[in-house]
């Protein structure tokens, strides 16, 4: 029987991000209206091997959930190393279930990386406009006409450059339902162009448990 930090890997998928910018939502599912997280110890992980994210997105969750009165812990403080490749059996993924709920687990909260996307984007600035001088057109003769506009020139900029999207998902179950009742939420979120992690966690964290809450 594997160790039970590595049977927790196959709750998660790994999570690639070192970094990131902007987190939106963009495709939300509740079982529910709003999923009942209140009353329930829940367990947050990150799906990731590089243990430094892991801490900082699980801390960044407890924070916010513990600030609209939600109790949680970080998957970091019961197993301290995961393996994400480890592939279980239906009855030993039953086990570390059992095990969640013996310590009084009642819903956990995973996040994996779904996908990314590579693309190029064109920004082109500057180049000719033609502007016209308001209150002109009331003269009737084509002198007045043609003098009310001026061109108005720019050397021409094209800027090309490739950037990175993230696809997230950020999944909840509740362990106190029956098997086929414990999933209870699905939110998709988008990152584009990370920069740093302290930024997508404490931005994705925020965005997740305002869609849970509200």
């Amino acid at each position: 029987m594997k160790s039970t930090s590595k049977i927790l890997g196959t709750l998660i998928l790994t999570i690639m991000l070192t970094s990131c910018s902007t987190v939106k939502v963009i495709n939300t599912w509740n079982e529910s209206t709003t999923p009942n997280l209140k009353d329930k110890c829940i367990m947050v992980i990150g799906s990731t091997d590089d243990n430094i994210v892991r801490r900082q997105f699980e801390n960044d969750l407890i924070e916010k959930l513990e600030k609209n009165g939600i109790y949680a812990m970080g998957s970091s403080t019961i197993f301290p190393k995961i393996d994400t490749s480890v592939k279980l059996s239906d009855t030993e993924i039953q086990k570390i279930t059992s095990d969640l709920k013996n310590r009084g687990i009642e819903m956990i909260m995973v996040t994996v990386l779904k996908d990314t996307q590579e693309y190029t984007k064109t920004e082109t600035t500057g180049g000719t406009s033609v502007r016209s001088f308001p209150g002109i057109w009331y003269h009737r003769g084509f002198y007045y006409y043609y003098n009310s506009f001026y061109i108005e020139s720019e050397p021409m900029n094209t800027i090309t450059y490739t950037g990175k999207k993230y696809i997230l998902e950020t999944v909840v179950y509740d362990l106190t339902m029956p098997d086929k009742q414990q999933l209870v939420s699905v939110i998709t979120t988008e990152t584009d162009n990370p920069k740093s992690i302290e930024t997508i966690s404490k931005d994705f964290s925020k965005r997740i448990v305002h869609e849970l809450v509200n």
